[in-house]
């Protein structure tokens, strides 16, 4: 609809902009005519008054016969007609000039509309155009938003599965009579996915392989396994964007590929832990599930 009005208005100036180059070309005809009849008509004037043409007295004394005088007075009529359509010509030639400068200033009006209204109707557009991207940028933010929650909620979720499986899995020892902790030991090779109840699980999405991370999997698997744990590793290699969606740094023990967040691990001594050479670096209950290789 906005389109199809700018398209109208667009065809009306150029219309308006033809009549106005037409009139521009008509006026400056019309200007030469005028000025060529008033040198006419001054040329007249000028031999006229170098010479002025005989009387009709004269004409009629000094004629030698009716013939001489017939033409005399011929003679004398066609000059005077002759001035007389002059002086009309450049009359004319005036009025034209002046109805045709009006007619121009008009047709200027015309076109100086109809420029404001293509402008105005463009002005229009540029303000539509801009609502619309401006409505897509909130509703682009508030998609941004929802997911950046939903996955901090996600991560939350998973942490409280994680921390459950393992309460479960300590109850579960505890009704069996407790299990005695076999030796722990640093393991040199890297995680070996399996089945079972016991030793470390990477949970889907997540990212194990990059740099520390497979050792630090396989040293967290063979503390599960000895001390008959269900660990599941939530979080292991990060990109710097998504440490930050989740709240982490773009340049921390994730994204060097240095760390897990395996909730389980809590309440193992640190001493514990040392003997599988794996440490909690940060203190705080925020960190108690923050694993790394010691």
């Amino acid at each position: 609809m906005v389109r199809r009005s700018v398209a109208t208005q667009e065809q009306l100036l150029g219309s308006v902009s033809d009549q106005l180059i037409a009139a521009r070309a008509r006026l400056v005809r019309l200007r030469a005519d005028y000025a060529r009849d008033r040198q006419v008509l001054a040329d007249q004037l000028r031999a006229r008054y170098e010479a002025p043409p005989p009387a009709l007295v004269n004409v009629v004394v000094d004629s030698g016969g009716f013939n001489e005088l017939v033409n005399g007075i011929r003679d004398l009529t066609a000059v005077e007609r002759q001035n007389v359509a002059i002086a009309k010509a450049v009359a004319a030639a005036r009025v034209a000039v002046q109805t045709q400068t009006v007619r121009l200033a008009e047709v200027q009006a015309r076109r100086r509309r109809a420029t404001a209204a293509v402008l105005a109707e463009r002005d229009n557009i540029a303000q539509l155009k801009a609502a619309i991207v401006g409505r897509e940028l909130s509703a682009q933010r508030v998609q941004n938003a929802d997911t950046a929650t939903l996955s901090a909620l996600h991560h939350t979720l998973l942490h409280e599965a994680a921390v459950l499986d393992a309460q479960a899995a300590r109850a579960q020892t505890l009704s069996r009579g407790g299990a005695v902790a076999a030796s722990g030991g640093c393991t040199s090779g890297p995680f070996v996915p399996h089945g079972g109840s016991y030793g470390f699980f990477p949970a889907p999405g997540t990212d194990y392989s990059v740099n520390q991370e497979p050792i630090l999997a396989a040293a967290l698997d063979q503390l599960g396994k000895a001390l008959q744990l269900h660990l599941t590793g939530i979080s292991g290699y990060r990109t710097p964007q998504h440490s930050l969606e989740v709240g982490g740094f773009a340049d921390d023990p994730h994204t060097r590929g240095e760390a897990s967040d395996t909730p389980g691990v809590e309440g193992v001594p640190e001493s514990t832990r040392n003997q599988f050479c794996l440490t909690r670096p940060f203190p705080g209950p925020a960190e108690a599930d923050h694993i790394q290789l010691s």
